[in-house]
């Protein structure tokens, strides 16, 4: 007698065990077997390519030989962060029917340049802010819309002396 409950809580832990895989199936396939889809939204700057640099008005942020991160003035944040948000930057493509029907409230062009260690001149991002969105120039030569508060981008500047982050 005492064998045969065993057995049928074997079975019965057995059972549970099937049910709980089948009821994770559908996540198990989906992230193992199936391949996973690149994002559609194109990114401001090149993923594949190293930053020195970026510069804008009125700071700039500069990759030291060791690795760490400096800016001409202080932020609210570290400068490795804010090269953080810049490099994660991704945003939505901008067709040519919605540039063409942006063209004449664009003005007032700012531009940031990103130098990178593998190519010799910057990308020079030209950007324009309207009071929803951010209008940017990719990588790719491209026109993204990106939806950020202006501090995101731009924090306010704390004071006009250099700081030095880890990296």
């Amino acid at each position: 007698m005492k064998d045969r409950k065993r057995r049928w809580n074997n079975y019965l832990i057995l059972a549970v065990i099937l049910f709980i895989v089948i009821l994770n199936l559908p996540t198990i396939i989906k992230d193992y077997l199936l391949p996973h889809e690149e994002s559609n939204n194109p990114s401001l700057l090149n993923p594949q390519l190293t930053i020195t640099s970026i510069q804008t008005l009125p700071w700039s942020l500069e990759r030291e030989s060791n690795g760490d991160w400096k800016s001409t003035v202080s932020f609210d944040i570290s400068a490795l962060e804010l090269v953080q948000r810049w490099r994660g930057i991704v945003g939505t493509l901008v067709d040519d029917k919605t540039y063409q029907s942006l063209a004449g409230k664009l003005n007032n062009p700012r531009t940031v340049e990103v130098w990178y260690e593998e190519q010799e001149e910057p990308q020079r991002i030209t950007y324009y802010r309207f009071p929803q969105f951010w209008l940017l120039k990719n990588w790719q030569e491209e026109w993204i819309a990106v939806t950020a508060e202006d501090s995101y981008l731009f924090p306010p500047v704390l004071s006009e002396t250099p700081t030095q982050e880890e990296h």
